[in-house]
């Protein structure tokens, strides 16, 4: 077949082997065009390809010629026929109650259903000219025009197919095939349809983050990591907004939420850039003008409008008018979303300030975003406070949503409250004259404060009453380095431990949060020797301080830490009950943490300050269960065994009971449980959960190499009894290499396009540095069912100016880390909705 290049109005000739009206058109050669050939009109052709697939030769009207023998472009013929729709597989009408929305280029979605499954349509219509006979002019006109509605249709439904039919990504809407009559292609069906319906169903309530922290970050990242993958294909979206992602899931921990669809106005981007005025009015880059040379960065001018829209819950509207709205885009104007501290999402803030800059060389990438959202600290940083220079940091479970800093000495002496929750600096540089702190804790309306002149003072809180009278002072032996609250429980009353600096403990009964004159003392040297029989000469009858406590078994026993040993106190009746040696002298305990669901029961994780080693003790019976060093840089992810205490059963649930069922038919049920590691070392964290394990193994790594521990089904195994919506979300966000899935090219087989998105578990295009030799730990911190432990390179001369890092909870579902530095507060998120 050959084409004469006249346009719209250029002539077919048909194949002059293989169909009778190539062998008439060789005929009409040989004798004359006139008697024995036809030459088929463009025109013609395309009008006839708008609804049949043959057209009539007017000298053999009996033999139809197929259409996609003369324009076999029309018909898509060097697409794979595994991709055309079988007719009567579809089911779809296009009724008004059947209508999804409108698409680019006048394009119409449709639901329907194929092979049983529900799919989107995409429905290419035609504009039909209605015929008027006037004159031979009049009918060539409309004939011309018709002609050229239809190529349009045709061509954009090719360009649109071409492309979908290419990409092969998990945040890419899969096509699942092709139809010419109807013009159409049928999309995988997202079940919650697109984002903006979403956001407009949740907004209502919620100032900020209508799909809740961690799902909007999910989000976020996901259509940066479907925008990286197009601009690494040469592909320009050029129509980004919220219309056009649509939501496949809301739950937290599945591995794909959204995914990019309509492509209809996408351009084909060389080094050049790309031509066209393309987009929509108020996620339109402002340089996208007629003539006008861009590039992929107009995505990134687009993603920033997402990103408000992600945490406002709102459009990025600044007009009625296309115009207006361009004008005031390109004078730098943007839709107002509030300060960093109301909205409380610090980075995605930030990130999406440089995406919707003005001038496009300084906006990011999408490869660059997402590789800043795979660093741990990315989704946790709430957001920074500004509050000059504080010397001290105490915080506690007890602290609420306030937070007290103190600077200075003697008579410079001064504090500053913020308010963590709101994010405001409520009292400033307030003076309090006294000595420096050694420690404090906050009690209801009350605010303790230990010195380091053997004095603690106690004020109170209510009506914001300033800290210069306390309402009680009370003069102690020794140096307080730890307070710890008790509450009331059966017959006994709420008392505050007092843990000081000899190994003394002191034990205060309250009343109306007040202490009462007749405290106990408890003598760590004499508990030793008396209910231990331990020698004087013992180096573990130091006087070490009192530097951390833990309650465990519902509040009737108190664990604290003696230099390298633990002693268990019976909150009832003081006396010592246990005493546990984790460790040998010089190591000292400098933090303790509990955590639930250790076979149903509590366990107590102990961390020392010389051999850097953390341990976890099963409450209940006292048992070492695992050991972990804490400085081992590597691996970047690992998994050890926790032994199971001798004589522990694991309590089930009818979930877990029919778990285990299951898996004793196949064999005998593993004895250990796993514990899971995740370190980076941007962050400088690692997260470590415990689980009831139902895997065949446990494995333990000594080199560098990831060890992961598998299920029966071959998957990563997931923690059990731990919250679903904030530690799995967690673990998966706080190691670069987890994340969901891969921005390359996913070589996914072509013969099945129907299948399910598969997840890739890694990004292979992620290189790891190497670590620092040694690391560290500050301390343990029991968040969300997870265990944070901040460290340090060993190697650095200067420590973190961290006096205390403790956790304080929110009361609103999740629960924030506090790091102090010299001039700035980070306040990160760690889990939750």
């Amino acid at each position: 077949m050959s084409r004469q290049n006249q346009g719209s109005g250029g002539l077919v000739e048909p194949p002059t082997r293989g169909t009778a009206a190539g062998r008439r058109g060789g005929e009409g050669r040989e004798k004359g065009v006139g008697r024995g050939g036809h030459f088929f009109n463009m025109e013609d052709c395309v009008i006839a390809a708008m609804g049949q697939e043959y057209i009539v030769c007017p000298q053999h009207p009996n033999q139809p010629v197929p259409l996609q023998e003369l324009v076999p472009e029309l018909f898509m013929t060097d697409f794979p026929s595994r991709l055309f729709l079988e007719k009567a597989q579809l089911e779809c009408s296009e009724e008004e109650s059947d209508i999804l929305g409108q698409g680019g280029s006048g394009t119409i979605i449709y639901r329907a259903c194929y092979r049983g499954q529900p799919v989107a349509i995409k429905r290419f219509h035609f504009k039909r000219c209605r015929q008027q006979t006037i004159s031979s002019d009049t009918d060539t006109m409309m004939k011309h025009l018709q002609s050229m509605g239809a190529c349009r249709s045709f061509s954009e439904f090719r360009q649109e197919a071409s492309m979908l039919h290419s990409l092969q990504h998990p945040c890419i809407v899969p096509l699942v095939g092709i139809s010419i009559h109807p013009l159409c292609f049928a999309l995988q069906l997202a079940p919650l349809g697109s984002l903006n319906i979403v956001l407009d169903d949740r907004h209502k309530g919620s100032r900020y983050m209508p799909l809740g922290h961690m799902l909007t970050f999910k989000a976020a990242y996901q259509i940066a990591a479907g925008l990286a993958y197009l601009h690494r294909k040469n592909i320009i979206f050029c129509d980004l907004k919220s219309d056009n992602i649509l939501v496949w899931s809301l739950e937290v921990c599945d591995p794909v939420n959204i995914k990019l669809s309509d492509y209809g106005i996408s351009r084909q981007s060389f080094h050049e850039g790309a031509l066209g005025v393309e987009g929509t009015p108020g996620y339109q880059a402002p340089e996208i003008r007629p003539g006008i040379v861009y590039d992929e960065k107009v995505d990134m001018f687009s993603y920033g409008m997402v990103v408000y829209e992600l945490l406002s819950g709102r459009r990025p509207a600044l007009g009625q008018h296309q115009l207006q709205i361009a004008k005031k885009l390109s004078k730098g104007i943007r839709p107002n979303l509030g300060s960093p501290e109301e909205v409380q999402f610090h980075c995605l803030h930030g990130l999406m300030i440089e995406c919707w800059d003005t001038k496009p060389e300084k906006r990011p990438l999408a490869m660059q975003c997402v590789r800043q959202m795979q660093e741990p600290s990315f989704p946790c940083l709430r957001y920074l406070l500004a509050c000059d220079t504080h010397s001290q940091l105490f915080l506690s479970h007890l602290q609420g949503h306030s937070a007290v800093f103190w600077d200075g000495d003697k008579d410079d002496r001064n504090y500053s409250v913020v308010n963590v929750e709101k994010g405001q600096v409520e009292v400033k540089r307030m003076p309090c004259p006294g000595t420096r702190l050694s420690c404090q804790m906050k009690m209801d309306n009350t605010l303790w404060t230990a010195t380091e002149e053997q004095e603690v003072f106690i004020y109170s809180l209510k009506e914001m009453c300033p800290l210069s009278q306390p309402q009680k002072q009370i003069s102690c032996p020794a140096i307080v380095t730890c307070l710890f609250p008790v509450p009331a429980r059966d017959q006994t009353q709420a008392c505050v431990f007092m843990g000081m600096s000899d190994g003394l403990v002191a034990v205060y009964s309250l009343v109306d949060d007040m202490p009462v004159e007749g405290e106990t003392y408890l003598c760590s040297h004499t508990l030793n020797t008396t209910m231990f029989g331990m020698e004087d000469s013992d180096p573990r009858q130091r006087p070490y301080p009192v530097r951390s406590m833990v309650l465990v078994h519902s509040g009737s026993q108190l664990w604290y830490s003696h230099g390298p040993g633990l002693l268990v106190i019976d909150c009832r009746t003081l006396q010592a009950v246990r005493r546990l040696d984790p460790y040998d002298p010089p190591s000292s305990i400098q933090a303790l943490a509990s955590s639930p669901c250790l076979w149903g029961d509590e366990a107590v994780w102990t961390l020392d300050d010389y051999t850097n080693t953390l341990q976890l003790y099963h409450a209940a019976t006292y048992q070492l269960c695992a050991t972990y060093s804490c400085g081992d840089a590597n691996p970047l992810r690992d998994v050890f065994t926790v032994q199971r205490p001798a004589g522990v059963t694991m309590a089930t649930t009818p979930d877990l009971d029919s778990k285990r069922k299951s898996l004793d038919e196949e064999e005998e049920e593993c004895p250990n449980g796993k514990v899971t590691l995740i370190y980076s070392e941007e962050a400088g964290t690692q997260i470590i959960q415990h689980q009831d394990s139902l895997t065949d193994y446990c494995s333990m790594s000594s080199d560098s190499t990831p060890s992961l521990g598998f299920d029966r089904s071959g998957s990563l195994s997931e923690p059990l009894g731990l919250d679903r919506s904030s530690s799995c979300a967690l673990s998966s966000l706080a190691s670069s290499s987890s994340v969901p899935f891969s921005t390359e090219e996913e070589e996914r087989p072509q013969d099945h396009p129907e299948d399910p998105d598969p997840v890739v578990n890694s990004d292979p295009t992620i290189t790891f540095t190497t670590t620092p030799p040694h690391l560290q730990a500050l301390t343990v911190l029991a968040v969300n069912g997870t265990l944070w432990i901040p460290r340090y390179p060993q190697c650095n001369t200067h420590k973190p100016s961290m006096s205390h890092c403790h956790t304080t909870d929110l009361g609103v579902g999740f629960q924030v880390l506090f790091v102090c530095s010299q001039e700035k507060i980070a306040i990160p998120y760690l889990g939750g909705s």
